[in-house]
This record gives C-alpha cells, sequence and structure tokens, in this order.
C-alpha cells in the first residue's frame, strides 16, 4: 500500500596495506576477548584485521562480506577528513548533504529525508555505536584505528535502518606504552588543522589516552549578494577520551567520551543552476566557486558522546559483551532558500537530539560451530523546530513535533564448518520499533508576529514496525588464497513521518530489501595480487523516496518496488616491496521497478518506472598508485588517486538539471619519512584538475539548486610521533 504526504520544505536544503592471507584452510574467528582484540593476528606487516562480521575478528581477505577497509597509514596519505572523502576509493560509495545534514548512498540504497521523522537507509556506527542523525555524520574523524565500509544490507547483526550497508569507525585503543603524536596542516583557503593525541599506562592494568582537535577554513563559495563574505567554512574544535581496565586477564572495561562543537557556514543547496528573474545571480550562473545570497547563512552544531564497553571471558570458548551508549546532538542553522539576491525565501532549523541503546552479546565456538547471541535496545528522543519564511506573503511557516523513538531487538546468528574447506552460516533478527510523532503546526502573520487562524494545530501519531531479517549464507575454501561465498540476507528501515506537516493522517511505511550476493577473495602469486569480486541483486520493497515538486514543497512516498543489479572488483597489485598499483570497478544497474505514481516538480504525475535510483552511476571506478622507497635513513613515500564516475541522477525524472553529468577526480600526496621514523612532512592536493561539479541538487523558490563539490586543495602536512 502506497501512502502519501507532503509538507514544506525544512532545510536549506582498500585497504592499501598487503591483504590478509588464508594460510589455514578455514577462517580464523575468533570470540573477542578482553585484553587482544582483534585476535587474528597479522601474518604480516600489511595484513588488516576487521570486526566487520561482528563475531569476532577475522582478517580482511578471510570475511566472506564486501567490505573496503582503511587503516591510518591510508587516511593520512589520502588526506581523508571525514566521511565525504571515502568515496574516491570505496566502489558504490556516494556521500553528499543537505545543509548540515549527510546523505550516505552504497549501492544505490540511501536516503535524501534526512529530517527528524525519518532515518537513514545507511549508516555509520562508531565504536559499535549507531548515530541516529545525519547532522552526526560530518564530523572529522578523530584519533581512528581504521575504517571499514560494509556494502550490502546488514539487518542481522547491525540492525537499525542498515539496509544499504554501514560505515564502521573503529578508535585506537589505549596502549600498554607511552605513544604522542601531533599533526599539523596548512593550506589553501587558510585551511588550519592541528591534531594531538597522548597515550599511556597509568598503572598496571590501567591506560588512558586523549585525542584533541582544532580546524578552520575559509569558504569554498564567494558571495556576491549584499552579505558579501564567503560561504561553505569550517571551524571545530573536539577531543577524545579514553580509559582502558584490564583487572585480570579475563576482563577488559573500555570508557570512552568525546565532545565536537562546530561553528561555519555549511553550504547545502545553495548553487543556482538555472537563468532566474535576478540579474546578480545570473551574473555568476557559469561560475561554480561563486553564489549570490541575499542572507547570511550559518550553521551551528554541537555533538558528544559516552560509551562504556565491557568484555569478559567466561573460558570454554564463550565470551560476553556488553556495549552501552548515550548521545546528544544540537544543530541550528539559517539558509538562503531560494539561492538568490532576491528576498524570497529563508530556512530555520534547529535540532536536539540524545539516544541511549544497550547491546549485550554471547559469543562463543563449541566444536565446528562459532555463534553470536545478541539483544539490543535503542531510545530516542528529537525536538525540531523548523521555520521557512516566505518574504512576498509575509507567511512563517513553523513546525515543532517531538519524535520519540523505542526499539528493542533480538538476534542470532552461526557458522558451522561441515568440512575443513565449507561452511554455513544463519542468523535472524527480529525488531520492533515504536515511534511516537507529536505535532506542533503553525503558520505565522510575519508582520504582526501572531498565528493565523485555525493555528496552531496538534496531533499524534504513533506508528509501531515490526520485522523479522534473516541471513543465510555459504563460504568454501578449496584452497589457500581462495575464498567464495554466497548470501541472502533481509535489510529493513522502519517508516515514519514528515517532520514539516500539518497532515494527522500522513505517514510512510517501512522499506524492506532482499539482497543475493556472490563474491570471491583470491591472493595470487605469492601474495603478489588481491583480487576481489562481488555480484549483488537486490529487491527492494516499498523504498522511501522524496520528491521536490513545488517550491519548497516536497513530497514522501513508499515507490512500489525497485530493482538493483551490480558489480564490484576490487584489486592490488603488489610487484616490489616499495610499489603498490590498486584499481577498483563497480558497474550498477539501480532502478524503478514498479513506481507509475511519481511526481514531478508541479505535482505532475509520472510513470518512473525503469527511471534510475538517485546517486546510482552506472559505473564508477578508480585507479591508484603508493610507492614507499627507502632513501638512506628516510624514506620517500607517495600516493597518487584517480576516481571517475558516470551520469548520476537526483530525482526520478532522470531528466533537466537535476543530474550530474560523468566527472574525474584526481588527488595525490608526496612526503619524506625522517631517519628514525618520528617526524614527516607531507604535501598533498586533493580535486587537482579543479573540476566543478554537483553531488546533489533541489528544486527551492527559485528554481534547481545543487551542492557544489569541493574545489581543487593543496598544503603541507607535518607529523611528528614519539
Amino acid at each position: 500500500m502506497m501512502r502519501r504526504s507532503r509538507f514544506l520544505l525544512c532545510g536549506c536544503a582498500l585497504v592499501t596495506a598487503t591483504p590478509a592471507f588464508a594460510a589455514d584452510p578455514m577462517p580464523t574467528v575468533v570470540p573477542p576477548a578482553p585484553q587482544s582484540e582483534p585476535q587474528a593476528e597479522p601474518r604480516d606487516a600489511g595484513d588488516i584485521v576487521v570486526t566487520a562480521t561482528r563475531t569476532g575478528a577475522t582478517r580482511l581477505q578471510d570475511t566472506p562480506l564486501a567490505v573496503t577497509a582503511f587503516n591510518v597509514e591510508t587516511l593520512e596519505r589520502a588526506g581523508v577528513k571525514d566521511v565525504r572523502d571515502l568515496t574516491a576509493l570505496t566502489p558504490n560509495l556516494q556521500v553528499t548533504q543537505n545543509g548540515a545534514f549527510s546523505q550516505i548512498y552504497i549501492r544505490g540504497i540511501g536516503s535524501n529525508n534526512v529530517f527528524a521523522g525519518s532515518d537513514p537507509s545507511s549508516t555509520i556506527h562508531l565504536d559499535g555505536i549507531y548515530l541516529a542523525r545525519p547532522a552526526s555524520y560530518l564530523s572529522n574523524f578523530l584519533d581512528v584505528e581504521r575504517i571499514e565500509v560494509l556494502r550490502g544490507p546488514q539487518g542481522t547483526l547491525y540492525g537499525r535502518n542498515s539496509v544499504g550497508g554501514t560505515v564502521n569507525v573503529v578508535s585506537r585503543k589505549p596502549g600498554d606504552t607511552l605513544t604522542a603524536k601531533l599533526q599539523a596542516t596548512y593550506g589553501n583557503y587558510d585551511f588550519t588543522r592541528l591534531e594531538g593525541y597522548f597515550s599511556t599506562p597509568i598503572a598496571d592494568g590501567v591506560a588512558a589516552s586523549v585525542s584533541v582537535i582544532g580546524s578552520r577554513r575559509d569558504g569554498y563559495l564567494r558571495n556576491v549578494g549584499p552579505q558579501g563574505g564567503r560561504i561553505d567554512s569550517e571551524g571545530t574544535i573536539g577531543f577524545r577520551s579514553q580509559l582502558r581496565l584490564t583487572p585480570s586477564p579475563k576482563l577488559e572495561v573500555l570508557l570512552r567520551g568525546e565532545w565536537v562543537d562546530s561553528d561555519d557556514t555549511m553550504s547545502g543547496y545553495t548553487k543556482l543552476l538555472q537563468t532566474v528573474p535576478d540579474p546578480v545571480a545570473n551574473s555568476v550562473l557559469g561560475d561554480f566557486r561563486a553564489v549570490a545570497l541575499n542572507i547570511q547563512t550559518f550553521s551551528k552544531r554541537r555533538q558528544w558522546g559516552t560509551s562504556a564497553e565491557i568484555g569478559y571471558d567466561l573460558g570454554g570458548g564463550l565470551s560476553l559483551k556488553s556495549l552501552t551508549g548515550f548521545r546528544g546532538n544540537r544543530m541550528q542553522t539559517a539558509t538562503d532558500t531560494d539561492a538568490t539576491t532576491l528576498n524570497t525565501r529563508r530556512t530555520d532549523q534547529f535540532e536536539k537530539q540524545h539516544q541511549f541503546s544497550q547491546e549485550v552479546n554471547l559469543l562463543g565456538k563449541v566444536g565446528d560451530l562459532s555463534f553470536i547471541l545478541g539483544g539490543y535496545y535503542f531510545d530516542e528522543n528529537i525536538q525540531p523546530d523548523t521555520s521557512v519564511t516566505t518574504f512576498a506573503t509575509n507567511l512563517r511557516v513553523n513546525y515543532k513535533p517531538t519524535v520519540n523513538t523505542e526499539a528493542v531487538a533480538a538476534f542470532a546468528q552461526g557458522t558451522f564448518a561441515l568440512t575443513d574447506w565449507l561452511s554455513l552460516t544463519a542468523g535472524i533478527r527480529y525488531t520492533r520499533e515504536n515511534k511516537r510523532f507529536d505535532q506542533i503546526a503553525t503558520n505565522f502573520n510575519t508582520v504582526t508576529n501572531t498565528p493565523m487562524a485555525t493555528f496552531p494545530r496538534t496531533y499524534s501519531r504513533e506508528g509501531v514496525y515490526k520485522a523479522w531479517t534473516p541471513k543465510f549464507g555459504i563460504e568454501l575454501r578449496p584452497s589457500n588464497g581462495l575464498l567464495l561465498y554466497a548470501s541472502a540476507t533481509k535489510g529493513f528501515k522502519s517508516g515514519g513521518f514528515n517532520l514539516a506537516s500539518a497532515n494527522p493522517a500522513q505517514g510512510f511505511a517501512p522499506e524492506t530489501l532482499w539482497s543475493y550476493e556472490g563474491g570471491a577473495k583470491l591472493d595470487l602469486f605469492e601474495r603478489v595480487l588481491q583480487l576481489n569480486v562481488a555480484y549483488f541483486h537486490y529487491d527492494y520493497k516499498d523504498l522511501q523516496v522524496q520528491s521536490f515538486l513545488t517550491p519548497g514543497v516536497i513530497d514522501i512516498t513508499n515507490a512500489s518496488d525497485a530493482k538493483v543489479d551490480g558489480l564490484e572488483v576490487e584489486s592490488v597489485l603488489r610487484p616490489t616491496r616499495w610499489l603498490q598499483i590498486g584499481a577498483n570497478l563497480a558497474y550498477l544497474d539501480a532502478r524503478y521497478d514498479n513506481y507509475p505514481s511519481a511526481l514531478a516538480p508541479g505535482n505532475i504525475p509520472f510513470d518512473a518506472s525503469g527511471k534510475r535510483l538517485n546517486l546510482s552511476p552506472k559505473w564508477t571506478k578508480a585507479l591508484w598508485a603508493q610507492l614507499d622507497v627507502p632513501t638512506g635513513d628516510g624514506r620517500v613515500f607517495a600516493r597518487g588517486e584517480y576516481s571517475h564516475r558516470t551520469r548520476q541522477f537526483f530525482t526520478a525524472l532522470n531528466t533537466g538539471l537535476d543530474q550530474q553529468a560523468p566527472y574525474s577526480l584526481v588527488n595525490a600526496s608526496i612526503g619524506y619519512a625522517f631517519p628514525g621514523e618520528h617526524f614527516e612532512l607531507l604535501v598533498y592536493g586533493r580535486n587537482l584538475a579543479d573540476k566543478d561539479y554537483v553531488t546533489s541538487t533541489a528544486s527551492f523558490a527559485a528554481g534547481i539548486v545543487g551542492r557544489v563539490g569541493e574545489p581543487r586543495t593543496y598544503g603541507l602536512r607535518a607529523i611528528a610521533r614519539f
């Protein structure tokens, strides 16, 4: 059953280290013991160990999932600051934003409805804690050990809303030796970034770490409107602290806390892409580094979080893990919604959110069976306050709902080794989610600042969403260095409500996805070549689609269904010890299978069946090379990256200005590690060809506007380690 509601738009709208080598016929999967996670020790300095399966630590090449992982060295040399910078080297990952709200698409699965009442379709987890609000996704990575991008639904073990996949951010634990790192970066646009990390043992069984960051940058876009200045600037300070307690060999306790404050002019849909009745805006129409705004744009964000991770070895191959998280997020933004110097429309947004989550897992290995049993509880409160002011009619529309969500889940998954080369996996998760939406909608006369007739309007809506999300898999290891796998997995995203609707009957239903995937991971020619291949087919039901209808008005519906087919190839060649060459290729055919009642701008119905899904380019490819050459007592290192995306669309129409033509990006860095490995200097550049492109579009008061991609940036980075 399709459900539809309309509301006034309320917002501004591989691993590069050596792959793991499966020397054993069966995978090394060990339940996480307190003091030695991960236990699957690398077989050489280049091996990468991941915890993507949540059933224990495994080597990347021995993990039967489509995973791209990045270690600290890669993140530093590639200049990765936040999730947006991962797209160049991750197959089928797209990231854009609507102001302070991030939108993540994995294999064409994502959501452009980012406001309270709805949830993302592809997610981020920080040290195992689910980050519920898209406004918290764009923070700088801080104190990171590695990042894992899991492609495909993770509905059994990750659960909540990981329909397209998830991004795992894993922090570096405090160690048993004194470690310190200082990093300073300066670049064009007056980009200045200082980072520090300090880890030390305090007493027997006690270690602590502290990391800090301060970052600022001038805006990428100059404003030729009456306000002048620049927008899309950055100003961030933050810290993270960790305390690691190991009072006994069986027990490990990790306490974490973080705080990040940002004060910037984050740009959303501010670049006008068509001619309008504004000569100032028209004068910079073809200049992707200039906008014409008459309203001062700003974005203030503050987020914080605490967590406690407790692991206990019960003995007999069993271990118990508890993960408790409490997080908060506060955001305030103002946007010139018409993207012109005409005093047409302004949007003001405020959002205050806090969440609590508790997960308990029992992991074990009994004979040939490895398993995980778990329970999960989630509670969230969101209090947005959104106003859209239309100056010509002296109207300010204000929506101030309260959204409360409570979710519980239980899950189990096991892998049974039938032989030393064949294993079967089965899992199941049950989720029950209750979402309550208490709306206060008011239309104000901006002259008198009083509510208009029949306002305010209040109502309450409640939705209960339930789902079983199973997983079935088979893994074969016919020889060393070869893993074959196939799986069938279901993903689920709960239904929700439109933030800015005065209609008490509004709401949209859950969406579900069945994924059928097969893959191979190979280490060839004595580990000179790593080759990973994955093919997938998705049956996507009741997907939640947001459409722009008339200026400032959007519609959210459950489209009937869609089909997604794709192929991904990742490879790394190491012809010598000092050279690595990588190449990724991804094909994606993501289309609405049956969507006859889509709505185009102007509230015009059309049949979108056969049209491509948003942000799903048919081809994406990447090529990179990395050198690490000893020179005397030091080292010279360099890295170059090339990525390309074919045409992608931002609405179901697949026509007009709501699209981005094919484009390519080139990034590079070169540096020197001084003798002793305590000091490094690095010169970097991103988007070296200064390519103009947009990452998404929207229809606002004046016409089609876009979110502009980052320009050419370059700078110098100094790193000191102690």
